[in-house]
């Protein structure tokens, strides 16, 4: 069994992929661990989190830094600017309990050319408990899009899987990958 896949899980082999030529309606990411490090159930001290202005680093109230994975920190940025996604939705499904910290840290960490990652997640997000299906159901029905017009980024294959079960596209972002959103990823 691979770390992150429950017991019994059917995982996919190959991601869901869009046809050639169609575009997703809904970018969703998940937060602990595809957009930011490190989780936020994790951190030994939470709020108040501060941003330096020289650096632009975030840390919470022990000295604990939280950082954007460089993948994440490109695709948000890519989505935000660049005319080829000019009106896509782009949102985030979490699992997250510390809501106002990860909201928190949502306001302070910059994406680049002044945007931070809240001001990228065009169409706000969900936290809830629960299955990833759940999220994916509470979305469709927020935003009036089809789980076939959805592609979801996260760093956990159970995730993946239970989205995937549903027909949406999804790509397991790796901590080390260096994602451009091209056909590749579609």
């Amino acid at each position: 069994r691979l770390p992150g896949v429950a017991a019994g899980a059917r995982r996919p082999k190959t991601p869901n992929t869009m046809p050639r030529g169609k575009r997703p309606k809904l970018f969703v990411f998940d937060l602990d661990d595809t957009i930011w490090r490190p989780e936020m159930y994790l951190l030994n001290g939470g709020a108040p989190f501060t941003k330096d202005k020289k650096t632009g680093r975030v840390r919470d109230r022990t000295g604990e830094e939280v950082t954007l994975y460089p993948a994440a920190r490109e695709a948000l940025h890519e989505l935000a600017t660049s005319k080829e996604w000019q009106g896509s939705l782009v949102c985030y499904a979490s699992r997250c309990h510390e809501t106002d910290w990860a909201h928190t840290c949502m306001d302070l960490l910059d994406v680049g050319d002044g945007l931070n990652v809240a001001s990228c997640f065009n169409a706000g997000g969900v936290f809830q408990s629960g299955s990833k299906q759940g999220h994916f159901q509470v979305l469709a029905s927020q935003h009036g899009v089809d789980f076939e017009d959805m592609i979801f980024f996260d760093n956990e294959r159970w995730n993946i899987t239970e989205v995937a079960k549903m027909g949406v596209t999804w790509y397991v972002l790796s901590l080390s990958l260096s994602l451009r959103l091209s056909p590749h990823c579609l």
